[in-house]
């Protein structure tokens, strides 16, 4: 069994009648990077501020390493970095001296915590270029700079890569790569980016009107995305036992009262269309289908892509 350093079950946010965060169970797995992927409004940012406590839940559990995270905030949230809203900084000092005062506002020891908070970000330490001169790529590193000075166990970053240049985008990638494989943080980062997100995550939720549509491992997704069997014959649910008792198989979707699809390749199309006849069904349709990630989002979602 996986270790989940997050989960939540049934986590509800309405803002009125109208529903923020619906039913949202997630599962973050420890020592991995999960990406919560959806449009801008989509739902994640309040998830986010739930699971740091800045918002309460209108209903539904949070969990943060087992332990309830309603009662216990205290013990929970110092073990928490994070990065929701850009950190106020002062523009007229320097990143070192940005960090200090909200190290003695936080109460962190400054035995080489900021010195090597900078240094994990590419940073130089006690620099004498002031804020205001920072390109957004050192602005976005300084801040989770910040998220990490306390040398946190676990890492909820909203957006990270929001706004920067390529070569920011890259940077802010690989230095959150390098906590999770090297210091053996876990992450939770938010985007609507779903080119970076293929590149960074090893887990993905897929969060649309603050619904979960989709949770897999990175793998399994490109799997379910890239390639699959369609088939359009009469009657989906009788398709699906025959899949169940006759291959064992499991990994299907049903689309609607004729059109299924198969993401397991390994079985042949000829063996299955074969079964479907001789049990009494019309085929009229089998083929394999690809797509990307940005088509399989579409379709999930049923509407627009993301960038």
């Amino acid at each position: 069994m996986p270790e989940y350093i997050i989960e939540t079950k049934n986590l509800t946010k309405k803002y009125g009648t109208q529903k923020s965060v619906a039913s949202l169970n997630i599962h973050v797995q420890k020592g991995r990077i999960y990406g919560l992927l959806g449009r801008n409004g989509a739902g994640k940012t309040t998830t986010m501020k739930m699971l740091l406590g800045l918002t309460a839940p209108t209903s539904g559990e949070i969990k943060i390493w087992g332990k309830s995270l309603h009662g216990n905030e205290k013990k929970i949230l110092p073990r928490i970095g994070s990065l929701i809203e850009s950190p106020g900084f002062y523009p007229n000092l320097t990143g070192t001296e940005n960090l200090r005062i909200f190290a003695a506002l936080r109460g962190v020891p400054n035995n080489h915590a900021i010195e090597d908070a900078l240094n994990l970000v590419g940073l130089p330490y006690k620099d004498k270029k002031l804020f205001s001169q920072y390109s957004l790529g050192m602005k976005q590193r300084l801040a989770i700079a910040l998220a990490v000075m306390h040398d946190p166990e676990l890492l909820i970053l909203d957006e990270p890569i929001n706004g920067l240049d390529p070569i920011g985008i890259a940077e802010v990638r690989s230095f959150i790569r390098q906590l999770c494989d090297e210091r053996g943080k876990t992450v939770l980062i938010s985007s609507h980016i779903l080119s970076e997100i293929s590149l960074l995550a090893d887990d993905i939720g897929i969060i649309d009107h603050g619904a979960l549509l989709e949770e897999e491992s990175l793998v399994r997704l490109e799997q379910k995305s890239n390639k699959h069997i369609h088939f359009t014959l009469s009657n989906t649910a009788q398709a699906a036992r025959i899949l169940e008792l006759q291959f064992q198989e499991n990994w299907f979707s049903i689309l609607d009262d004729h059109n299924l699809q198969v993401h397991n390749l390994a079985i042949p199309v000829e063996r299955m269309v074969t079964a479907f006849v001789e049990n009494g069904l019309e085929v009229s349709e089998a083929h394999t289908c690809e797509e990307s990630l940005e088509d399989y989002f579409k379709r999930i979602t049923g509407g627009e892509g993301i960038a």
